[in-house]
Protein backbone atom coordinates (compact mmCIF):
# COMPACT_ATOMS: atom_id res chain seq x y z
CA UNK A 1 0.00 0.00 0.00
CA UNK A 2 1.44 3.14 -0.87
CA UNK A 3 1.21 6.17 2.13
CA UNK A 4 -1.01 8.87 1.18
CA UNK A 5 0.31 12.61 2.46
CA UNK A 6 -2.28 12.53 5.61
CA UNK A 7 -1.66 9.31 7.22
CA UNK A 8 2.37 10.07 6.78
CA UNK A 9 1.46 13.68 8.33
CA UNK A 10 -0.94 11.64 11.49
CA UNK A 11 1.53 9.12 11.88
CA UNK A 12 4.80 11.43 12.17
CA UNK A 13 4.48 11.80 16.03
CA UNK A 14 4.35 8.06 16.87
CA UNK A 15 7.41 7.83 14.16
CA UNK A 16 9.55 10.90 16.01
CA UNK A 17 9.15 9.36 19.65
CA UNK A 18 10.12 5.98 18.65
CA UNK A 19 13.13 7.30 16.60
CA UNK A 20 16.83 7.30 18.50
CA UNK A 21 17.07 11.09 16.60
CA UNK A 22 13.31 11.96 18.50
CA UNK A 23 15.37 15.31 19.85
CA UNK A 24 11.87 16.86 19.66
CA UNK A 25 11.13 14.80 22.80
CA UNK A 26 12.57 16.65 25.64
CA UNK A 27 9.84 16.43 28.11
CA UNK A 28 8.44 13.40 29.90
CA UNK A 29 6.30 11.91 31.79
CA UNK A 30 3.89 9.05 33.05
CA UNK A 31 0.42 8.85 33.89
CA UNK A 32 -2.39 6.90 35.42
CA UNK A 33 -6.07 6.32 36.40
CA UNK A 34 -7.88 3.61 38.18
CA UNK A 35 -11.08 2.84 38.95
CA UNK A 36 -13.26 -0.33 40.32
CA UNK A 37 -14.46 -2.08 37.42
CA UNK A 38 -17.98 -2.84 39.05
CA UNK A 39 -21.11 -2.38 37.73
CA UNK A 40 -19.51 -1.39 34.34
CA UNK A 41 -20.14 -3.01 31.25
CA UNK A 42 -18.89 -0.88 28.55
CA UNK A 43 -15.84 1.58 28.00
CA UNK A 44 -15.48 4.08 25.89
CA UNK A 45 -11.56 4.93 25.38
CA UNK A 46 -11.01 8.56 23.63
CA UNK A 47 -7.28 8.09 22.41
CA UNK A 48 -5.06 10.79 20.53
CA UNK A 49 -1.55 10.62 19.08
CA UNK A 50 0.30 7.56 19.87
CA UNK A 51 0.18 3.59 20.19
CA UNK A 52 -2.75 2.22 21.94
CA UNK A 53 -2.82 -1.22 23.48
CA UNK A 54 -6.27 -2.33 24.85
CA UNK A 55 -6.23 -5.68 27.07
CA UNK A 56 -9.28 -7.56 28.53
CA UNK A 57 -8.64 -9.82 31.43
CA UNK A 58 -10.65 -12.46 33.46
CA UNK A 59 -9.19 -11.47 36.85
CA UNK A 60 -9.21 -7.81 36.83
CA UNK A 61 -11.54 -5.98 39.32
CA UNK A 62 -10.15 -2.14 37.95
CA UNK A 63 -10.35 -0.48 34.79
CA UNK A 64 -7.17 0.94 34.43
CA UNK A 65 -5.34 3.29 32.18
CA UNK A 66 -1.21 4.05 31.97
CA UNK A 67 0.12 6.78 29.76
CA UNK A 68 3.61 7.76 28.58
CA UNK A 69 3.41 11.40 27.72
CA UNK A 70 6.12 12.76 25.81
CA UNK A 71 5.93 16.55 24.68
CA UNK A 72 8.39 19.39 23.06
CA UNK A 73 7.87 21.90 25.93
CA UNK A 74 7.51 21.70 29.29
CA UNK A 75 3.79 23.53 29.58
CA UNK A 76 2.67 21.12 27.12
CA UNK A 77 3.92 17.92 29.37
CA UNK A 78 1.58 19.57 32.36
CA UNK A 79 -1.65 19.60 30.88
CA UNK A 80 -1.44 15.91 29.52
CA UNK A 81 -3.10 13.40 31.51
CA UNK A 82 -6.02 10.56 32.02
CA UNK A 83 -9.19 11.26 32.82
CA UNK A 84 -11.93 8.56 33.91
CA UNK A 85 -15.62 9.66 33.73
CA UNK A 86 -18.58 7.71 34.77
CA UNK A 87 -21.96 7.93 32.79
CA UNK A 88 -25.06 6.24 33.15
CA UNK A 89 -24.42 4.01 30.74
CA UNK A 90 -20.59 3.76 30.28
CA UNK A 91 -16.75 4.93 31.61
CA UNK A 92 -14.86 6.93 29.75
CA UNK A 93 -11.00 7.32 29.65
CA UNK A 94 -10.06 10.78 28.03
CA UNK A 95 -6.27 11.60 27.27
CA UNK A 96 -5.92 15.18 27.74
CA UNK A 97 -3.22 16.77 25.31
CA UNK A 98 -2.61 20.51 24.71
CA UNK A 99 -4.32 22.74 22.78
CA UNK A 100 -2.18 24.59 20.45
CA UNK A 101 -4.51 25.12 17.10
CA UNK A 102 -4.17 29.30 18.32
CA UNK A 103 -0.85 29.06 18.47
CA UNK A 104 1.66 30.60 15.18
CA UNK A 105 4.86 29.42 16.31
CA UNK A 106 6.45 28.14 12.58
CA UNK A 107 8.31 25.71 14.39
CA UNK A 108 6.46 22.25 13.82
CA UNK A 109 8.61 20.23 16.01
CA UNK A 110 7.98 22.94 19.39
CA UNK A 111 4.35 21.60 18.67
CA UNK A 112 4.46 17.94 19.09
CA UNK A 113 3.66 15.67 21.88
CA UNK A 114 2.51 12.14 22.10
CA UNK A 115 0.69 9.83 24.72
CA UNK A 116 1.18 5.71 24.04
CA UNK A 117 -1.48 4.15 26.02
CA UNK A 118 -2.21 1.10 27.75
CA UNK A 119 -5.64 0.11 29.02
CA UNK A 120 -6.79 -2.98 31.01
CA UNK A 121 -10.32 -3.64 31.49
CA UNK A 122 -12.33 -6.72 31.98
CA UNK A 123 -13.00 -9.25 29.56
CA UNK A 124 -16.35 -9.22 30.20
CA UNK A 125 -17.07 -4.95 28.88
CA UNK A 126 -18.10 -4.04 25.45
CA UNK A 127 -15.39 -1.60 24.38
CA UNK A 128 -15.53 1.61 22.00
CA UNK A 129 -12.57 2.89 20.80
CA UNK A 130 -11.86 6.35 19.18
CA UNK A 131 -8.47 6.66 17.45
CA UNK A 132 -6.47 9.59 16.33
CA UNK A 133 -3.57 7.92 15.19
CA UNK A 134 -0.59 5.04 16.30
CA UNK A 135 -0.85 1.58 16.04
CA UNK A 136 -3.51 0.16 17.78
CA UNK A 137 -4.24 -3.23 19.52
CA UNK A 138 -7.24 -4.74 21.59
CA UNK A 139 -7.72 -8.76 22.58
CA UNK A 140 -10.61 -10.07 24.51
CA UNK A 141 -13.26 -8.17 25.30
CA UNK A 142 -17.54 -8.71 24.82
CA UNK A 143 -17.05 -6.46 21.54
CA UNK A 144 -16.07 -4.17 19.83
CA UNK A 145 -16.63 -0.55 18.33
CA UNK A 146 -13.66 1.16 16.48
CA UNK A 147 -13.16 3.93 14.97
CA UNK A 148 -9.28 4.99 13.06
CA UNK A 149 -7.67 7.51 11.54
CA UNK A 150 -4.64 6.53 10.78
CA UNK A 151 -2.14 3.28 11.64
CA UNK A 152 -2.23 -0.68 11.47
CA UNK A 153 -5.21 -2.17 13.82
CA UNK A 154 -4.46 -5.62 15.37
CA UNK A 155 -7.62 -7.33 17.43
CA UNK A 156 -7.85 -10.84 18.61
CA UNK A 157 -10.43 -12.58 20.65
CA UNK A 158 -13.53 -10.83 20.63
CA UNK A 159 -16.47 -13.05 21.24
CA UNK A 160 -19.35 -10.55 19.99
CA UNK A 161 -19.65 -8.46 16.99
CA UNK A 162 -16.76 -5.96 15.64
CA UNK A 163 -18.11 -2.82 14.37
CA UNK A 164 -15.69 -0.66 12.56
CA UNK A 165 -17.96 2.57 11.40
CA UNK A 166 -14.64 4.38 9.65
CA UNK A 167 -11.22 2.88 9.28
CA UNK A 168 -9.28 6.17 7.51
CA UNK A 169 -5.61 4.08 6.23
CA UNK A 170 -3.47 1.25 8.02
CA UNK A 171 -3.78 -2.49 7.66
CA UNK A 172 -6.53 -4.27 9.77
CA UNK A 173 -6.03 -7.22 11.20
CA UNK A 174 -8.73 -9.68 13.07
CA UNK A 175 -8.43 -13.09 14.27
CA UNK A 176 -11.06 -15.20 16.46
CA UNK A 177 -14.55 -12.14 16.46
CA UNK A 178 -17.75 -12.16 15.92
CA UNK A 179 -19.74 -10.75 13.18
CA UNK A 180 -17.84 -8.16 11.93
CA UNK A 181 -18.78 -5.38 10.55
CA UNK A 182 -16.93 -2.82 8.66
CA UNK A 183 -18.86 0.48 6.97
CA UNK A 184 -15.74 2.63 5.55
CA UNK A 185 -12.23 1.44 4.96
CA UNK A 186 -10.28 4.00 3.08
CA UNK A 187 -6.59 2.34 2.17
CA UNK A 188 -5.09 -0.84 3.95
CA UNK A 189 -5.50 -4.66 3.79
CA UNK A 190 -7.80 -6.33 5.64
CA UNK A 191 -7.62 -10.02 6.81
CA UNK A 192 -9.37 -11.61 8.80
CA UNK A 193 -9.09 -14.89 10.24
CA UNK A 194 -12.05 -16.56 11.77
CA UNK A 195 -15.12 -14.50 12.81
CA UNK A 196 -18.85 -15.83 12.44
CA UNK A 197 -19.37 -13.71 9.97
CA UNK A 198 -18.30 -10.67 7.37
CA UNK A 199 -19.71 -7.66 6.22
CA UNK A 200 -17.40 -4.94 4.42
CA UNK A 201 -20.01 -1.97 3.31
CA UNK A 202 -17.16 -0.18 1.18
CA UNK A 203 -13.47 -0.65 1.03
CA UNK A 204 -11.57 1.67 -1.30
CA UNK A 205 -8.04 0.18 -1.87
CA UNK A 206 -5.99 -2.70 -0.09
CA UNK A 207 -6.83 -6.33 -0.58
CA UNK A 208 -9.03 -8.12 1.48
CA UNK A 209 -8.40 -11.76 2.66
CA UNK A 210 -10.84 -13.60 4.73
CA UNK A 211 -10.38 -17.24 6.20
CA UNK A 212 -12.64 -19.56 8.01
CA UNK A 213 -15.65 -17.60 8.46
CA UNK A 214 -18.57 -19.38 9.44
CA UNK A 215 -21.55 -17.66 8.22
CA UNK A 216 -21.97 -15.01 5.15
CA UNK A 217 -19.27 -12.87 2.98
CA UNK A 218 -20.43 -9.46 1.89
CA UNK A 219 -18.69 -6.91 0.37
CA UNK A 220 -20.87 -4.27 -1.36
CA UNK A 221 -18.45 -2.07 -2.67
CA UNK A 222 -14.53 -2.45 -3.78
CA UNK A 223 -12.86 -0.31 -5.43
CA UNK A 224 -9.21 -1.59 -6.11
CA UNK A 225 -7.30 -4.52 -4.47
CA UNK A 226 -7.88 -8.69 -4.76
CA UNK A 227 -9.92 -10.19 -2.95
CA UNK A 228 -9.40 -13.78 -1.80
CA UNK A 229 -11.86 -15.56 0.24
CA UNK A 230 -11.20 -19.65 1.90
CA UNK A 231 -13.64 -21.68 3.69
CA UNK A 232 -17.10 -19.93 4.34
CA UNK A 233 -19.82 -21.51 5.86
CA UNK A 234 -22.40 -19.32 4.12
CA UNK A 235 -23.01 -17.02 1.07
CA UNK A 236 -20.32 -15.12 -0.66
CA UNK A 237 -21.52 -12.31 -2.50
CA UNK A 238 -19.52 -9.08 -4.36
CA UNK A 239 -21.56 -6.99 -5.28
CA UNK A 240 -19.29 -4.35 -7.11
CA UNK A 241 -15.97 -4.39 -7.84
CA UNK A 242 -14.05 -2.19 -10.04
CA UNK A 243 -10.28 -4.07 -10.13
CA UNK A 244 -8.70 -6.62 -8.91
CA UNK A 245 -9.02 -10.31 -8.63
CA UNK A 246 -11.60 -12.22 -6.53
CA UNK A 247 -10.56 -15.92 -5.94
CA UNK A 248 -12.53 -18.30 -3.41
CA UNK A 249 -12.53 -21.70 -1.88
CA UNK A 250 -14.63 -23.50 -0.01
CA UNK A 251 -17.55 -21.82 -0.13
CA UNK A 252 -20.60 -23.44 1.19
CA UNK A 253 -23.33 -21.25 0.06
CA UNK A 254 -24.45 -19.45 -2.72
CA UNK A 255 -21.59 -17.12 -4.63
CA UNK A 256 -22.33 -14.06 -6.24
CA UNK A 257 -19.42 -12.10 -8.07
CA UNK A 258 -19.27 -9.98 -10.82
CA UNK A 259 -17.99 -12.22 -13.73
CA UNK A 260 -15.14 -9.42 -14.82
CA UNK A 261 -13.71 -9.39 -11.50
CA UNK A 262 -13.18 -13.73 -10.84
CA UNK A 263 -9.44 -14.40 -10.59
CA UNK A 264 -8.38 -17.70 -12.93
Amino acid sequence: MKPTLRSLLLALPLVLLSSPAAAWCKHKGEREAVQPAAGVTTVEVYARAGGLRIRGRSDATDIRARGDACAAREDMLAVMGITLRELPDRLQVLVEMPDISGETNPKWKDKLAVMDLWVDVPDSVNLIVHDSSGDLEVRQVASLELTDSSGDIEVEQVAGDVLIPKDSSGDLELRNVGAVTIQVDSAGEIYVDTADSVTIATDTSGDIRLYRIQGDVIVGTDSSGSILVEDVGGKFIVENDTSGDIRYRGVAGVVSVPESRQGS
